[in-house]
């Protein structure tokens, strides 16, 4: 794939551009370097928005940390409370079991008296009251009678009071076990729905801090994009303000379908093939060894002769009526801005710089700022 393509069409369009506009008018020359500054003007605001949604978010993120803190103090509070009340309980349950302890004592009581009973029982109540032989004796027994039976009463009532007692404490037991394990899970709950509201939000503000540090790239770039483009337009002006008249060259138009190849080599990528998502190639790839001779296809002016980003070693010859051919990704260069080639004069040879990773030559035809099919113009493709 064509390394950094994207950028290399961009700058293609800009250079070939920019060394037409100079020939017809200076005016859209300034255009395009408006258009670039408005293009950065967009690019701050867009940073500042980004910077104050940045700045928006951490104060959320704050208050959210500020009410996982307070949630967990809370936790912690209720940690404690858990431990008291299982004090309570623990305590509860002892007075439960001292409760039981006396219930099982009373039962037993009872049961002896109910035994007492039962033996004494054998004698007819009513044939006591009868008997007039022993007063004294009957006077004695129905004594007992009541004495059991207000005893019995009493333990009774004592049993059922006990039993009463066990089971409010056995309700408030489970009421106040609910109650804390309730408030646990509720608080539990709120911090867990906290924590993931948090997590969310951070990572909101992790893809923000990506944004703004490409934005800050993209800003960079976009500042030295138009020093580069300042800088060569100044080259270029004075380059060609300092050229001698051009001698009597046959007109490119007419050469349509006659320019010869570059160099021989395999078509790696052809004019109008898809490049990236809309984008397509302005010119042709062509394979070839490094070190191979690049040649001109006709005759003309060198109006551009060194190092350019992402095009590496770059040729531009300039052959009269707005026609323009391009030669990029050099090894070496054998002319200089001002020099007039012929056609078939090495102008350089191929290589891969400008960060290609293979060799290979990059060639353009050009009117007017306009990329040409090339196929159209070479009589050997």
């Amino acid at each position: 794939m064509y390394r950094n393509s994207t950028m290399c069409r961009f700058w293609i369009s800009i250079l070939l551009l920019s060394l037409t506009i100079i020939t017809v008018a200076n005016a859209t020359t300034e255009e395009q370097l408006h258009q670039l500054t408005l293009r950065i003007q967009q690019l701050q605001t867009q940073m500042h928005n980004t910077r104050t949604q940045y700045g928006r978010l951490q104060r959320q993120l704050q208050n959210s940390e500020e009410d996982i803190g307070e949630i967990a103090r809370r936790l912690e509070t209720l940690h404690s409370a858990h431990i008291d009340k299982e004090n309570t309980l623990a305590d509860l349950e002892n007075q439960q079991l001292t409760l039981q302890t006396q219930l099982k004592t009373q039962r037993q009581v009872l049961a002896q008296q109910v035994r007492a009973a039962y033996i004494m029982g054998h004698q007819d109540y009513l044939k006591l009251w009868l008997n007039q032989e022993y007063p004294v004796t009957i006077g004695r027994v129905l004594t007992y009678y009541d004495y059991f039976n207000r005893a019995r009463s009493r333990q009774i009532a004592s049993i059922k009071g006990i039993l009463q007692r066990l089971n409010q404490l056995h309700d408030t037991i489970e009421l106040e076990t609910t109650d804390l394990n309730q408030l646990v899970k509720n608080h539990t709950q709120k911090k867990a729905e906290l924590e993931l509201n948090y997590q969310e939000r951070h990572k909101i503000l992790g893809q923000l801090a990506k944004t703004l540090e490409s934005q800050s790239k993209q800003l960079k770039r976009l500042r030295e994009d138009k020093r580069h483009l300042e800088t060569l337009l100044g080259t270029l002006k004075e380059a060609i303000k300092n050229i001698p008249q051009t001698p009597e060259l046959i007109p490119f138009a007419k050469l349509k379908g006659q320019l010869p190849m570059p160099l021989k080599g395999r078509v790696l990528k052809q004019f109008g093939e898809q490049l990236v998502s809309h984008l397509k190639w302005q010119g042709m790839l062509i394979a070839a060894k490094k070190g191979e001779k690049v040649q001109v296809v006709a005759s003309g002016r060198i109006v551009f002769a060194q190092w350019f980003r992402n095009l590496g070693l770059l040729v531009i010859v300039d052959h009269g009526e707005g026609y323009m051919s391009l030669y990029a990704h050099n090894q070496s260069l054998y002319t200089k801005t001002g020099d007039w080639v012929k056609a078939h004069d090495i102008i350089a040879s191929v290589g891969n710089s400008g960060g290609r990773k293979i060799s290979a030559l990059y060639f353009e035809i050009r009117h007017q700022g306009e990329p040409q099919a090339p196929r159209k113009w070479l009589r050997d493709f």
